[in-house]
Order: C-alpha cells, then sequence, then structure tokens
C-alpha cells in the first residue's frame, strides 16, 4: 500500500479514536459510573440498528492492499431466551459496503456479545459467517486480492460508550477471512466508528 494511504487510514481512525474520547470528555465522568450494570446481557431485550463509515482494507491483522472508505450497517435482534445461559448474544446482520475503485462488499452476521466494564462503557464481540463479493484486483497498485471463497468466517469487535439508555457509539473493527482453513488467507478488514439506536 502507498504511503500517502497509509497515512490517510491512519489518520481516519486517530480522528474516530479521538471523536470518541472527546465524548467521554464532555459526558459525565465514567468513574461516577455505578457497577450494578456490569456484565453481559444488559441490551439482551433490545433490538438496535447500527450506522457509520470507516477505512475498507484496513486493520491490523490482513494486508492493506486497497484504499477508500467502507459504509457499514448493522441490525441486531434480542437475544432468544435459550441463550441466556451463554451470555445472552443478540443474533445480528450487517454489511460493509465499500466505496473505493475495488471494491469487495461484505454481508455478514452471527451472534455478537457485549461486556459492560462500567455503567456506560463496554466491549464488543461478534462471530459468524459471511458472503463477499470479491476477487478484485487494485489498478493502481496492481495488487490482487483473493479471499479464496465467497463463503468466509467473519468476526468482530467494538467499544462502545452509551450515550443515553437508547443511543450508542462505538469503534468497530470487522474482519472476514477462512481462518487458515486454506494455505491462501490474505482476509479483508474495515475499522470505524458508527452510531447505534436501541429500541
Amino acid at each position: 500500500m502507498a504511503v500517502g494511504t497509509e497515512l490517510r487510514s491512519q489518520s481516519l481512525l486517530t480522528t474516530v479514536v479521538a471523536v470518541l474520547a472527546q465524548i467521554v470528555l464532555i459526558t459525565p465522568s465514567l468513574a461516577d459510573d455505578q457497577r450494578s450494570d456490569l456484565g453481559f446481557g444488559k441490551n439482551a431485550d433490545y433490538w438496535e440498528v447500527r450506522f457509520g463509515g470507516g477505512a475498507y482494507d484496513f486493520g491490523p491483522t490482513t494486508p492493506s492492499d486497497f484504499e477508500g472508505g467502507v459504509v457499514n450497517f448493522e441490525v441486531l435482534a434480542p437475544s432468544p431466551d435459550f441463550l441466556e445461559r451463554f451470555g445472552a448474544p443478540r443474533p445480528y446482520i450487517g454489511t460493509d459496503v465499500a466505496v473505493s475503485d475495488d471494491a469487495i462488499h461484505v454481508i455478514y452476521g452471527g451472534l455478537n456479545w457485549e461486556v459492560y466494564v462500567t455503567r456506560r462503557l463496554y466491549l464488543g464481540f461478534g462471530g459468524g459467517g459471511s458472503w463477499n463479493t470479491g476477487p478484485r484486483e487494485a489498478s493502481a497498485s496492481g495488487a490482487t486480492k483473493d479471499l479464496g471463497s465467497a463463503f468466509l468466517f467473519h468476526v468482530q469487535a467494538s467499544i462502545g460508550l452509551d450515550i443515553t439508555e437508547k443511543l450508542t457509539l462505538q469503534v468497530f473493527l470487522n474482519h472476514v477471512s477462512n481462518a487458515n482453513i486454506d494455505s491462501d488467507n490474505p482476509g479483508l478488514e474495515s475499522v470505524g466508528g458508527r452510531l447505534g439506536v436501541r429500541f
């Protein structure tokens, strides 16, 4: 990846993290959070819609051959009662729509867990499967990204902050790959920020 592209991607990620940090500073102190709501399953009964964007083909564990942005959209359903014993994960379906000349779009779904570390600050983790539109060849750099299959595993990590009970902000990482089942496993990642609304 070109130096300019790498610097733009790093700048975007820095901006997303800085915005989340500013929100933490202007809302009531996290140190004042009561710890009664810690743990899994706090939002198990809610539907949630998430929308945001970030850097395309950018992340810590995959080659960053392409450049551009990604538009992210997700819907999470309430957790079924039988999953309560497993931390009350919520089923989710989402998409990363790449805004790039060399776009590989992804549709994904699975189960999403959230664990609160304070009353408003939480960590999220999701896992499941995905479908993608690859492979693509980048005309500028000549790089080719062949993910090996249209159907891959999907893993997601996030850090979130509740602004209100129904409104939340997140920094997220999406990762799709074949989990080294095949010898060729370049993977594809997106990193960004998004707004979530629960109802």
